[in-house]
């Protein structure tokens, strides 16, 4: 987290403005060990593996790691219900942060990732109740307050039009370099296949997320690279 690179993201956030970025980088330094940020890779998920997966075994032809989440498997609203929508997804989502930054650190040194998002299924009940709305807050101002210039491209693929009331709220929240690296696409998998498979080899990454892999995610035991 030393490296130049992770210094750059900093200024570039704030228009290379070196008042404003050590500012914010001081909060962050703050707000990671009050949270024990670190050890994010090593803590112990394994109640949330099975029902809310990731999988970041598959790379970009560059190397730069691509996270996948069966988006349709996280039942936000349980989380909710149990008053631990962010406590727990939150948590889970900085898990994926944390993961991802030392992961681009150790294999690329450009310090940034791609992450791919399967909405199929997608409903108002299970993801878009009004207790759910905190985890998607939380998400977007937890990567722009403490993961700057971290994403290469974040695609949601198989998008339903209920998604599209999440989208509304969180966008504002967003940087323009955040909002530059999202993508949204429907059903039409030849649309998102075109643009995801740019930089992915159709036989690395899974079928439901465009490529030519039968393996599903879920059922290969998820490889935490970045603790290796």
């Amino acid at each position: 987290m030393k490296s130049d690179a992770y210094l750059i993201k900093w200024l570039k956030a704030k228009k290379f403005d070196v008042n404003e970025a050590k500012e914010a980088l001081d909060k962050t330094l703050v707000w990671r060990k009050e949270t024990g940020a670190d050890n994010l890779p090593y803590e112990d998920f394994s109640k949330l593996d099975k029902g809310y997966p990731i999988d970041f075994t598959v790379r970009d032809t560059s190397g730069r790691p691509v996270i996948l989440i069966p988006f349709n498997d996280w039942n936000v609203r349980r989380k909710a219900l149990e008053g631990k929508v962010v406590s727990d997804l939150g948590r889970r989502m900085d898990f994926i942060e944390e993961n991802a930054a030392q992961l681009t650190y150790n294999l690329t040194g450009d310090s940034t990732s791609m992450l791919i998002a399967d909405l199929n299924g997608f409903s108002l009940t299970k993801h878009s109740c009004i207790g759910c709305i905190p985890f998607y807050l939380n998400f977007v101002r937890h990567h722009e307050l403490h993961y700057p210039y971290s994403l290469y491209k974040l695609y949601g693929i198989n998008a339903p039009a209920v998604v599209l009331p999440i989208i509304r709220l969180v966008t504002p929240l967003m940087t323009e370099s955040t909002r530059d690296a999202f993508h949204i696409f429907g059903y039409d998998r030849e649309e998102f296949r075109k643009n995801v498979l740019e930089t992915i080899a159709p036989e690395n990454l899974p079928f439901r997320y465009g490529g030519t892999k039968t393996a599903k995610l879920g059922k290969d035991k998820m490889k935490l690279l970045a603790v290796n």
